[in-house]
């Protein structure tokens, strides 16, 4: 039944998406919120003011998204769940398979995420770039049985391109984390920029860097806002999804 009422979302346009949503999916969807041409197959979904979902992507077997004020998944990401349940993970009862995204973060283009556990983003965090993937369970070789774990990426974190999260990682607030690079453990040092396989320290941040204090996704969602106000000529929400901070 979920598999078909996310076929029926697909295909239906963005006034009668809301109104489907609510009324028949009981999700919980904010007015300015907008969902793209995405397949988007998830039990709880909590849309905030001017949050969106772009086009292309596919959300699938997900327990539950939840995207705060401005948060923006924009296009071609592929986030896939295993269902609460599953025989696979029997040893794992606590495990989450949601997506939490904090304000104003971002999930940009064309990246792999394994839901099997939470994966959660803070205030301003962006998985940036292109084909990161973001792991939340492994092979224990020891037992030969399956785990997970949450994987964090903190306020104003950012993975670069090609980046891969391992789970039960975290990448600290206000850190970048290079292009390429391999999150194996828990980082935890602030202010940090982090490089390699396994992603170690490389030198630190200053806390005046711009990209600590962006503003940019609040700037559009102010523009929007005007839009809904009348303040401004309407600007089709899809020439705005998939926007970088």
């Amino acid at each position: 039944m979920r598999r078909w009422s996310a076929i029926v979302l697909l295909v239906l346009p963005q006034r009668l998406k809301h109104v489907f949503a609510r009324r028949v999916l009981g999700w919980d969807i904010h007015p300015t919120a907008y969902i793209g041409r995405s397949l988007v197959q998830v039990r709880k979904v909590t849309m905030g003011p001017y949050s969106t979902i772009g086009a292309l992507n596919v959300l699938r077997d997900v327990d539950e998204l939840r995207m705060a004020e401005g948060a923006n998944l924009a296009a071609r990401n592929r986030i896939i769940g295993i269902p609460l349940g599953a025989a696979i993970f029997r040893d794992q009862p606590n495990r989450d398979p949601s997506l939490v995204m904090g304000p104003y973060s971002i999930i940009t283009v064309g990246h792999e995420i394994d839901l099997a556990d939470r994966v959660e983003l803070g205030t301003q965090a962006a998985i940036a770039g292109f084909r990161s993937a973001i792991l939340t369970h492994s092979l224990n070789l020891l037992t030969d049985r399956f785990v997970t774990g949450k994987v964090t990426l903190g306020d104003y974190g950012v993975l670069m391109s090609g980046c891969t999260m391992q789970n039960g990682t975290r990448v600290p607030a206000y850190s970048v984390v290079s292009a390429g690079s391999v999150i194996a453990t828990k980082l935890n040092k602030e202010y940090t920029l982090y490089r390699g396989n396994p992603a170690e320290a490389v030198r630190d941040l200053p806390p005046s860097l711009g990209f600590f204090k962006r503003t940019g996704r609040q700037a559009q969602a102010a523009d929007q806002r005007a839009q809904w106000a009348g303040q401004l000529p309407v600007v089709a929400p899809e020439m705005l999804e998939g926007g970088t901070q």
